[in-house]
This record gives structure tokens, C-alpha cells and sequence, in this order.
């Protein structure tokens, strides 16, 4: 059984907007909620249900002659994610063969991306489950291009209460993530030297305002002619960067997204059109700014709203949305990729 205090808040969050939680108390393993339904009583039952269906948490409503009683469990069966597991191995086997140099190369750099990844995805994952939003575990995505993964998705299997809740879950997983990838650029700048020029046919890769600055400050100004050449470890913190700033992309259930709509409510529709523009006209100096625009016209670029959309905005969150914008600046890279003419 998990701790109470922690189960009664998820709870509480999932369900306040159906009933009018009078009291809370546990009894063995179980969960006492004393109720006064918002709605009508067999609507507010079903829609609990509903959200409550594919959670850890089973419910059942009862009538002890002074009114309604929900009592709470955890589901008794508890599935090895097998998925989640081979997925993750998968990305880990794709990343290692998938960077060139020596066995230590490929395991600094899996060490160092995979670092960055997992802070980022549990970031999402501990904050949902704080603000009561069932959260899946992260589904790691193995690929065949130039860093092994697509990086990871993590789903959400209820619905968020209210932009607060939005904005803690969207932003928490990119603050947690760019702090590694910060502490893991530092590291890996300090192995990484100058050249003189760019082999034809070379991959350059682009700059952010924080990747320009650490690189000046670890391994000092660039003399004319000369560039980085990033260690593993700077390049695992470069892709965390480009992960970053990708996420953070104002649109639809993207983490900016979901960060926009809990700062500005559904002004997000107009600030998600206005940056596929944005991204039209960038699109013409790197063609994946193309490849991700019509993916968000795919995928949608409105945010939903939340259930209690009026809910006020505790000034911590705004704090937080708002570090997640500084973020996506500093990590913004116009050109992430070229090849050296």
C-alpha cells in the first residue's frame, strides 16, 4: 500500500470537481472519502469510474444513513511493464551501436543522453502523480538515426484538473532535464577541443544561446577558422538541448504546450499558429521544421481544456511556466543540423 497522504491527494485532485470532499479517513487498506456529489449521484459515479478505469485505485460507493461513502483500494494485480522495459533496453542497444569511437565513447555518451532522458520523462511522471494525474511510465522510442532514439513519450491517463496541474506536469520534465544536460554539457565541454576547419561533407551542429555561452566560458573563444569537437558527453548534452527545445514547442499536448495553455488558457490556440508560421519560414534553412509542422497538424495544435479551466494560478506555477519559456530561448537552435558544404 502506498503512503495514504499521497493517495488521498491523488484522489482528492481527480475528484473535487464531482464532489464536495467532506472528510478522509483509512481504515486497514482502504480509503474513506465522505462525499456530497456535485451532480447527480449515478452521473458523478460513473464519470469517477470512468477516470478511475486503467488506475491503480478501484472504487465503490456506499450509503451509511448519513450520507454517500466512496472507499478506495489498490487494484490487487500489479503488471511487470514488460513494454516499458523492452523498449527501454531496445533505445540503450540502439544508442550504444548507433555512436561511433570506442566501447568508453559509446558508454559515456548512452550514459550521459539516457541520464538527461529519464530526469526529463520521471520529471513528467513524479509531478503527476504529486498533482494527482494518473501518469504512465516513460515509452522509450529506438531509432536508426544519428543518436539511436527518438527520445521517450510519457501518456496521461486522466484528465488534468486544472492549468496549475498543467503547468507543473508540462515544465517539470524539461526544468529537470535541462539541468542535467547543463551539468552534463560542463563536463563534456571540458574534454572537447578546438580544430581548425570542417571536413566536406561534415555534420554541423547548430548553436543555442546556452551551448554558445558554456562553450566560451569551459573552452574559450573560437580563433577564425576553428570549431568544437564535442566529446560524447558534449554531444549526448547537445541532443538533450535539441530534446528540450523541441518539447517546449508552444503546440497542442507538447510540454510548451500544455506550459502556454496553463499561463495564457486558450490564447495557446492563437500563439501555436502563429509559431507554425514561425516554423514555415524556418523551414526553409532545415526541412524538419517542416517534417515537425505537419506532424502538429496531424497531431493537432490546440490544447484541450482542463476541468476547472477558471481555477486560479498560484504564482509558484506561474514561476515555473515562465522558467520553462526561458528555457526553450536558450536552448533554441534555428539550424540544428547541416551538412558542411
Amino acid at each position: 500500500m502506498q503512503n495514504f497522504d499521497e493517495m488521498s491527494r491523488t484522489l482528492y485532485y481527480r475528484l473535487a470537481d464531482l464532489y464536495d470532499i467532506t472528510a478522509i479517513y483509512h481504515h486497514g487498506d482502504s480509503l474513506l472519502f465522505r462525499v456530497r456529489p456535485h451532480i447527480d449521484d449515478a452521473a458523478a459515479e460513473a464519470e469517477m469510474k470512468r477516470r478511475l478505469a486503467g488506475t491503480e485505485y478501484e472504487a465503490a460507493v456506499s450509503d451509511d444513513g448519513n450520507g454517500t461513502i466512496i472507499t478506495f483500494r489498490e487494484r490487487k494485480e500489479r503488471k511487470i511493464p514488460w513494454l516499458n522495459i523492452g523498449l527501454f533496453i531496445l533505445t540503450l542497444g540502439t544508442m550504444y551501436y548507433i555512436y561511433p569511437g570506442t566501447v568508453n565513447d559509446k558508454l559515456e555518451f548512452v550514459v550521459s543522453l539516457i541520464a538527461i532522458l529519464l530526469f526529463h520523462e520521471f520529471g513528467h511522471y513524479f509531478a503527476g502523480r504529486r498533482r494527482g494525474v494518473n501518469m504512465s511510465l516513460p515509452y522509450f522510442i529506438p531509432a536508426p538515426n544519428i543518436v539511436g532514439t527518438f527520445g521517450a513519450i510519457i501518456k496521461s491517463k486522466s484528465p488534468f484538473l486544472n492549468r496549475r496541474d498543467l503547468i507543473e506536469v508540462g515544465a517539470m520534465g524539461p526544468i529537470a532535464g535541462f539541468v542535467v544536460a547543463i551539468l552534463v554539457l560542463m563536463y563534456g565541454l571540458q574534454s572537447s577541443p578546438m580544430v581548425q576547419g570542417s571536413m566536406e561533407g561534415a555534420i554541423i551542429l547548430g548553436d543555442s544561446l546556452l551551448l554558445k555561452f558554456l562553450s566560451w566560458l569551459i573552452i574559450g573563444p573560437l580563433p577564425a577558422g576553428y570549431d568544437y569537437s564535442l566529446s560524447p558527453a558534449a554531444w549526448a548534452g547537445w541532443v538533450g538541448l535539441l530534446v528540450t527545445m523541441l518539447n517546449l514547442l508552444p503546440i497542442g499536448q507538447l510540454d510548451g504546450g500544455h506550459i502556454i495553455y496553463g499561463l495564457a488558457g486558450r490564447f495557446q490556440h492563437k500563439v501555436a499558429k502563429v509559431f507554425l508560421i514561425f516554423m514555415a519560414i524556418l523551414g526553409f534553412n532545415w526541412y524538419g521544421w517542416w517534417f515537425f509542422g505537419v506532424m502538429a497538424f496531424i497531431f493537432g495544435i490546440n490544447h484541450p481544456r482542463t476541468l476547472d479551466d477558471e481555477a486560479k494560478l498560484p504564482l509558484h506555477a506561474k514561476i515555473m511556466g515562465y522558467a520553462a519559456i526561458a528555457i526553450f530561448v536558450l536552448s533554441f537552435m534555428p539550424v540544428p543540423i547541416r551538412l558542411m558544404d
